[in-house]
């Protein structure tokens, strides 16, 4: 018996550091983003910069197509500008779009991107309305003045919300209900008039998940919502006291420490979101080096709140003053831009929810719905199967509406 117990626990250690030297290997692919090195032939690229109004200068990177359409791409919560300029042509939204003709502005909002491309960000927390009102307005004003044409604007997740907000005018009031952000009808009508349209790709108009999804189960019923409920007042009480999550700083020692452990770890994260089916290791390795960046604590909890309420509001829902939150969902008939909605399958941001509260209930007397089989969130940017499916979709609609 004592033999047999000995040669088990002998095979456990054995399998334990060949476990560990699989997971913490330094030689395992990864490590540093291929971003650098990426030089799509026939296309020269350039720094853009631009500062917003509240005084916060933004970064990225633009494909130039001197006189043709510009397009702002703008990227989604936790994410940055390479997730649409993956250093692979094969999985790279921007230079599909500069290919095609366009004028492409790869940005980075406040905070977010990567060097050279990062943007500043101030010292206090950020909210998704600050944003909004502050960064998409730079970014569309400034692209129009430097190239003398109305810009189509793509946003991708929290992107698509912004440019939600950014629609329906919103402005920022202080009196004696507090500050808040309001909807301006006036300054709503003027930014749906300079922009040459809007194209939503996997961007949330509320979570009202049907009952039939797996969402509703996991965030959307009464029970899952009864218990994430102290989750959002411990992420409510943080976001008072702390700014930023340092998810890049997180990210690159996790894939530097133990490479493979890394993956496996942030594979398990983002299962939900990215159709591994879709999606080569390569450009997985290079989405989690490079098209990951630092999050406000706001944001984080006005995410998780838009999860248990179903519907996007504003940043007063953390403080719990007097003012009522701006909700952005039941806003959304102010939009009367061409505007496209792109969905995924297999997306959280359930496709059938945005065809609902979205594609229906906008103003625009043009406007799109797609939504694409066996795609989930983050793969309408980066799937292998993008560059023949969703890139040429959202490109043909764009020249269609704009010519």
């Amino acid at each position: 018996m004592s033999r047999k117990m000995l040669g088990m626990a002998l095979a456990s250690v054995l399998a334990f550091t060949a476990l560990r030297k699989r997971l913490f290997s330094k030689t395992a692919r990864i490590a540093t983003a291929a971003y650098p090195d990426f030089s799509p032939e026939g296309l020269e690229a350039s720094l853009f910069e631009i500062t917003t109004t509240d005084g916060v200068t933004l970064r990225g990177k633009r494909y130039a197509n001197e006189g043709k359409v510009p397009v702002i791409l703008m990227a989604g919560f936790a994410g940055n500008g390479f997730n649409y300029d993956l250093a692979f042509e094969e999985c790279n939204m921007a230079v599909f779009l500069a290919r095609r003709g366009f004028d492409v502005w790869v940005a980075n909002f406040r905070g977010t991107g990567r060097e050279p491309y990062k943007s500043d960000r101030k010292d206090s927390p950020h909210s998704i309305e600050d944003v909004a009102v502050y960064d998409a307005p730079a970014l569309a004003t400034g692209v129009a003045a430097r190239t003398g044409r109305k810009p189509v604007m793509v946003g991708h997740s929290m992107g698509g919300v912004i440019c939600y907000g950014f629609l329906q005018g919103l402005v920022y009031v202080d009196d004696e209900a507090g500050v808040r952000v309001e909807p301006d009808a006036e300054l709503s009508k003027q930014r749906n008039e300079e922009v040459a349209a809007v194209v939503s790709v996997a961007g949330p108009t509320c979570f009202r998940w049907p009952v039939a999804s797996k969402n509703y189960w996991l965030m959307g019923s009464p029970i899952s919502r009864v218990l994430l409920r102290p989750v959002r007042s411990g992420l409510g009480f943080v976001s008072r006291r702390t700014h930023h999550v340092p998810i890049e700083t997180m990210v690159t020692t996790m894939l530097k420490v133990a490479p493979r452990l890394g993956q496996l770890v942030l594979r398990l994260a983002l299962f939900n979101f990215l159709n591994m089916k879709n999606t080569t290791p390569e450009t997985f390795v290079e989405v989690l080096a490079s098209g990951g960046s630092d999050v406000s604590f706001v944001q984080a909890y006005q995410l998780l709140d838009a999860l248990l309420e179903q519907d996007f509001t504003g940043m007063s829902a953390v403080g719990g003053g007097g003012a009522e939150p701006h909700n952005f969902t039941n806003s959304i008939d102010m939009i009367t831009a061409p505007i496209l909605f792109v969905t995924g399958e297999l997306d959280p941001v359930d496709h059938r929810t945005v065809y609902r509260e979205g594609f229906l209930k906008v103003a625009s007397e043009v406007k799109d719905y797609r939504c694409f089989i066996d795609f989930g969130h983050l793969d309408l940017l980066l799937g292998t199967e993008a560059r023949s499916t969703v890139f040429p979709y959202i490109a043909s609609w764009l020249e269609k509406v704009t010519e």
